[in-house]
């Protein structure tokens, strides 16, 4: 699996008293793993968080300080979900291309972003290389980080 579009991160929250977000994937194509992953809509603000990540990119999904998901966009722009509320009606397409097999003990953020790593608490798609230390991390190791990555986590 070639993971070069991997330059985004989201934090995601769970809803309705699940313990985990996208655990059981609310699938639009159950086979592909296809489904909505939504962005909280505060005044309209989180449209251009929705909108940055491009179509084919990579997001790393964390919550509760786990990595849970690394998903793939389809879609080239957001779309409103009428009946999802006003709260957290933004949503893209996306596609799984990694979650963890073990819920108990998802990996931690820290081990797969390879140094300790706060990120502000918000739910909006953060550049990679904008997070504070990431690029004294990984950038002058070119690609090594989405090697590191695909390694850890086993994907093929």
């Amino acid at each position: 699996m070639d993971l070069n579009g991997l330059i985004w991160t989201k934090n995601v929250k769970p809803i309705d008293g699940e313990h985990w977000a996208y655990h059981s994937i609310p699938t639009i194509y159950p086979d592909l793993k296809i489904f909505a992953l939504h962005w909280r809509n505060f005044q309209g603000r989180d449209k251009i968080s929705a909108s940055t990540p491009q179509q084919d990119e990579l997001i790393i999904l964390r919550q509760r300080s786990k990595v849970t998901h690394i998903v793939k966009v389809l879609d080239k722009q957001f779309s409103l979900d009428k009946n999802a509320g006003d709260e957290f009606n933004i949503y893209r397409i996306v596609q799984v291309v990694w979650m963890t097999d073990n819920w108990d003990h998802p990996p931690d953020k820290n081990t797969v972003f390879g140094y300790d790593i706060n990120f502000p608490p918000n739910g909006k798609a953060i550049k990679l290389e904008n997070i504070q230390g990431f690029q004294e991390r990984w950038n002058t190791e070119g690609l090594t980080f989405q090697q590191h990555v695909q390694n850890l986590l086993n994907i093929n």
